[in-house]
């Protein structure tokens, strides 16, 4: 078993992005050797046509579905998401990492049955910090979504109008280019 072995299935076993210092904190390695590895996994994958794509993603790698594949995958994925569960999802993707009770701020106390439901799906990652609950996306969020994440702010519009809020961003959160909020 080599170092890109290590690297890869540690990318696969997180099942959530993770940056280069938190890999080779894991696995031992020089960060310049992860970055490396990470690299010439992303080009593996792409050489070989894979289903699967290492992707670097709003700074970190993942690995993930492609887009290509996802209508297909869906057959296998679980139901939609009902509106106001998705409206959260979009806001978790958003503000990641974000503070169950910060969300419990934007959404209200049914942000404590949402975050259950995506937790329970696999789509959001639960930590506890403090008092709370530290809230990210999971390494399949992008694919149940059938993004290609590729750039998060791409990913934060994409989210929000399919949550059907503001002008493609969440009520409440500032616009990529820093404006006022957008109102429902």
């Amino acid at each position: 078993m080599g170092d890109r072995e290590v690297v890869e299935a540690a990318l696969f076993a997180a099942g959530r992005p993770l940056d280069e210092t938190v890999i080779a904190r894991a696995t031992g390695l020089p960060e310049k050797d992860v970055r490396g590895h990470l690299q010439a996994l992303g080009a593996d994958y792409d050489q070989r046509g894979s289903a699967l794509e290492v992707a670097l993603v709003a700074g970190k790698w993942t690995m993930q579905l492609r887009a290509a594949f996802s209508d297909r995958a869906r057959t296998f994925t679980q139901p939609e998401l009902p509106r106001d569960v998705l409206k959260t999802a979009a806001l978790i993707a958003y503000h990641q990492p974000v503070l169950q009770s910060r969300l419990c701020e934007m959404v209200g106390d049914k942000a404590y049955e949402h975050v259950r439901e995506l937790v329970e799906r696999n789509l959001v990652l639960a930590r506890p910090e403090g008092r709370s609950l530290e809230l990210t996306t999971s390494r399949f969020f992008p694919e149940f979504f059938g993004l290609k994440a590729k750039n998060a702010v791409e990913i934060k519009r994409y989210l929000a109008s399919m949550a059907g809020v503001g002008q493609g961003v969440p009520k409440g959160v500032p616009s990529a280019a820093g404006a006022a909020p957008v109102a429902d």
